[in-house]
């Protein structure tokens, strides 16, 4: 599988903050069903930040307003060594649920 470079933006440190995604060229934020606390799992030990403590909200207005949605699915089990090893369906979300 192609690496999936992943970064936090907006938040006070490298590890807070507004997930984006690089897929085709395109950093996109992720309005993804299916994100939950192992995804984020993942993603703090890819970006080496250790344990989280906060699942970021998939689709905050924050996240879907700053950049377009590249994912629309993910299923992690958490145990991953990295994002790129989760199941992924890229793409725009067909429905961005924006006020949950």
């Amino acid at each position: 599988a192609a690496e999936v470079p992943a970064r936090l933006r907006g938040g006070r440190s490298r590890c807070s903050g507004r997930l984006e995604l690089l897929f085709a060229g395109t950093w996109g934020s992720v309005c993804a069903t299916g994100w939950d606390l192992a995804a984020t799992r993942v993603l703090c030990h890819q970006l080496g930040c250790g344990r989280p403590h906060l699942v970021p909200a998939p689709c905050s207005p924050a996240a879907a307003g700053a950049s377009p949605a590249v994912l629309q699915r993910v299923q992690c089990t958490g145990r991953e060594p990295t994002l790129e090893s989760c199941v992924f369906q890229p793409g725009p979300p067909s429905s961005c649920p924006m006020d949950r």
